[in-house]
């Protein structure tokens, strides 16, 4: 029985000595991984990340990204355009609402009378919430006062009564 004592503390020295360099390998992989996520997107994913930022004036409700209209096209060109020459985002967005007006944003400004467009959906729920709230509480009040005026002790009564009736109902029935 000594020797399976033993045994079994070298195959767990081995198994650690083997288990180690694995760890750190796959600790070392992942670590390279997350920093080749890291780079920064090429100027090909920039240009489609601005390109669904923009709406086609030909087609209401679509971006440029989506409508293949001549119109779309071109203006996607100039977005990659602009990108080779080093403008930002911004820039180019801002380059657009100066030609076409802030109708070609797919997303309104958060500033100015568009932050209204932001702030109303969330606030809205929230009353809306908040008057449920009252609403139920309302009726639970209400139907807390609606039962004050009943007695426990009476029941007992009125299905006494319903029994007397159930059996006068049940006797002539076994009459007919």
């Amino acid at each position: 029985m000594a020797h399976s004592g033993q045994g079994d503390v070298r195959t767990v020295n081995l198994t650690l000595r083997n288990g180690i360099p694995t760890i750190l390998l796959l600790g070392l992989a992942l670590t390279f991984s997350a920093c080749a996520s890291e780079l920064p997107p090429s100027l090909e994913e920039r240009a489609q990340s601005i390109d669904k930022q923009l709406i086609c004036l030909q087609c209401p409700g679509e971006t440029i990204d989506q409508s293949q209209v001549e119109l779309a096209a071109q203006m996607r060109a100039a977005v990659r355009a602009r990108l080779e020459d080093g403008w930002t985002r911004d820039e180019i967005l801002q380059y657009f609402v100066e030609r076409y007006g802030e109708a070609v944003l797919a997303a309104p400004p958060k500033e100015g009378f568009s932050l209204l467009a932001w702030v109303v959906p969330p606030v809205g729920l929230a009353g809306a919430l908040f008057l449920l709230l009252l609403v139920v509480r309302s009726m639970r009040v209400r139907g807390d006062a609606a039962n004050e005026g009943t007695e426990p002790g009476r029941m007992g009564e009125y299905l006494a009564m319903a029994d007397a009736e159930m059996e006068g109902v049940n006797d002539g029935k076994e009459g007919g």
